[in-house]
């Protein structure tokens, strides 16, 4: 059975078992935002099976589909046995599919070219190439199997705020877990080209992935990267299964990680880190909410503030198709933190942190990630440029203070330009043929 094979019938079976009996619609937070807030449950439902059917559905379920932002607030509510999370997924890509006929491929291949040259060029821009190479390393079958305690799958975006991932390694490092680095657009899970419509080339690199994952035969095969955690598993993982019969391989988020050997990382966190912290939460890993919150917990000096505002998307980046909404929710967060007299708002996602951090400077707190806090209490410390960077007036700037690292890593300076303007400035759509990089 093919990759796609499997879609297909994972496709037919989802739409089977679905009675569109409307509650995951009912307790979605984007259809307010979408402008369906008061269509018929029943019937936007019934049309998200249509699409799943390879069907044209309605003009509401179309949209839906589209702008699901993988919250997951709809995961409790099917009595069916359905995760309605991924059958609006799914019910996006057949429509992608459907409308993009045979461009699907080259569609596919313009969104991850684009992804993967912006990768190359920010990373480029804060790093000198030993550092590179140690974030992103030769392929992993060249590691000895067995011979590790953790793969560390990063995906591919996190590389353009590297400060966050350099952390994650020596805090590894710290505890003295040994570890294999997997990413960046080399070790691709599938989720660009997935979403752009192109099935066949999604599961062929998200199966190459996986097997350079499992061919380490680690202990343990964790994610930073919450998109690629979702791809995994949502589409990569339920269709290798009905590929292979093989349901033996798991990831697990690299702060579940954390959290489940907290006693052996207390020991590390031993400088106090005085600050008044609030959460940019996310709901659609609450696990991964839950442990950052445990971990933080056990920083000494930390005091946790909860903020009572509505917690929505996967990342930042997932609102992007709904730019007032997400504009909305982040300044309610903004004024909700500043009225808690916090000291800092933490990020948790490499996304949520470039969408984030340079507004810094107009509001009473500073912006950084966890692992910023984490380090510190363990007298860690990697320097966030790319929030330096995203601060400065103009692209001009920018360029100028990249341009010791602009000629040591060989980049041009009219693509670097026209990449961080690309980077700074994009607003494009989530979900479909052409999407915001993950």
């Amino acid at each position: 059975m093919e990759f796609t094979d499997a879609v297909d019938q994972t496709m037919h079976d989802l739409a089977s078992a679905c009675v569109a009996c409307g509650k995951c619609f009912s307790v979605c937070p984007m259809t307010d935002a979408i402008g369906i807030g008061d269509a018929d449950p029943q019937a936007v439902t019934k049309g998200a099976v249509d699409l799943l059917a390879g069907g044209e559905g309605t003009p509401e379920a179309r949209l839906w589909a589209h702008a699901c932002s993988s919250s997951g607030l709809c995961s409790d509510v099917c009595d069916y046995g359905i995760d309605p999370k991924m059958l609006v997924r799914f019910a996006n890509y057949g429509q992608v599919r459907r409308a993009a006929g045979p461009a699907v491929r080259h569609n596919a291949m313009t969104s991850f070219r684009a992804m993967a040259k912006t990768v190359r060029v920010v990373s480029r821009l804060q790093l000198p190439q030993d550092t590179i190479d140690r974030l992103q390393p030769p392929r992993a079958e060249e590691a000895a199997p067995g011979g590790t305690d953790v793969v560390l799958y990063t995906g591919c975006n996190i590389h353009k705020t590297p400060h966050i991932l350099v952390l994650c390694l020596d805090v590894l490092e710290r505890m003295g877990t040994s570890y294999t680095v997997i990413g960046g657009p080399s070790a691709c899970c599938g989720i660009n080209q997935f979403r752009a419509g192109d099935g066949e080339t999604s599961g062929r690199a998200g199966l190459s992935t996986l097997s350079q994952i499992k061919d380490v035969q680690a202990g343990d095969n964790l994610s930073w990267c919450p998109s690629c955690q979702s791809q995994f598993d949502e589409i990569l993982l339920p269709n290798y299964q009905r590929m292979t019969q093989d349901d033996s391989f798991a990831l697990l988020p690299f702060f579940e990680y954390l959290e489940r050997n907290l006693d052996r990382l207390r020991p590390h966190l031993a400088r106090p880190v005085h600050k008044v912290v609030a959460l940019n939460e996310r709901p659609g890993l609450p696990g991964v909410t839950r442990a950052v919150k445990a971990i933080l917990s056990a920083v000494p000096g930390v005091e946790l503030v909860e903020l009572d505002v509505p917690r929505v998307g996967l990342m930042s980046n997932y609102l992007t198709v709904t730019p007032r909404f997400k504009d909305e929710l982040r300044e309610q967060e903004f004024r909700a933190a500043a009225a808690a007299g916090v000291t800092t708002l933490a990020t948790v996602f490499h996304a949520c942190h470039r969408e984030l951090c340079h507004f810094e400077g107009d509001v009473s707190f500073e912006i950084i990630n966890v692992m910023e806090i984490i380090g510190k209490s363990m007298g860690l410390q990697a320097d966030d440029i790319y929030k330096r960077l995203k601060m400065m007036p103009d692209i001009e700037r920018m360029v100028d203070e990249c341009a010791g690292l602009i000629e040591a890593n060989g980049l041009d300076r009219d693509e670097v330009r026209d990449i961080l303007l690309a980077d700074q400035l994009a607003a494009k759509p989530v979900q479909g043929a052409v999407i915001e990089n993950a």
